[in-house]
């Protein structure tokens, strides 16, 4: 069975850090999770930070998130399923309903770039908070035939700069630095 990660909004927002995650996770290299809380985040920044006017936003957005949950039926968490728990969470309090979908729904690891906003203590849970760097790192080493399988694949699909596997990294330099590093000093290996 895949590794199964909870994504939070900061993870889903940067669209080239998104599209990577969710291109690995559609090739079965790991399973993802969100919930409505989380999308609706997702939706509110996307809408603040919107280069386009109200209307071609909204829209914008709503398509986003149509093909996101139309491509992985199973990645909702329903918010029934940790409402309860969000007042018992340890972490930051804005940012407790994440955990506590993250736990409710058995997540392995959940991703995050916020790492000073879900310190929990030892033995609180068994899913652990990484950094989106950390995440893909591990996805990496774990499958990387797959992993650049699916980059390559992602490529074919997008315009200059990201239409290939190192301008897709390239593009992840500030957000997840060491992946990014790592994955070029392994291009070699596994893109002849």
């Amino acid at each position: 069975m895949a590794f199964v990660a909870f994504l939070d909004t900061c993870v889903l927002f940067p669209a080239n850090l998104r599209d990577v995650i969710l291109t690995i996770a559609e090739v079965g290299i790991c399973q993802i999770r969100w919930s409505p809380d989380v999308l609706d985040e997702l939706q509110q920044t996307y809408m603040k930070k919107s280069q386009v006017d109200g209307s071609k936003a909204e829209a914008g957005v709503r398509y986003l998130l149509g093909i996101m949950q139309d491509a992985f039926p199973d990645a909702m968490v329903d918010r029934s399923h940790y409402v309860h728990m969000i007042a018992a969470m340890p972490n930051a309090p804005r940012d407790r309903h994440v955990l506590a979908a993250a736990i409710a729904c058995r997540a392995d690891v959940l991703v995050t770039a916020n790492l000073k906003d879900f310190r929990v203590p030892a033995g609180f849970c068994d899913t652990d908070v990484q950094h989106p760097d950390d995440f893909l790192r591990y996805q990496l080493e774990l499958a990387p035939q797959e992993f650049f399988r699916a980059l390559k694949d992602l490529a074919s699909n997008r315009h200059r700069p990201m239409n290939s596997v190192p301008g897709i990294l390239n593009s992840l330099q500030k957000t997840v630095p060491k992946f990014a590093s790592q994955a070029q000093t392994m291009l070699a290996d596994y893109l002849p």
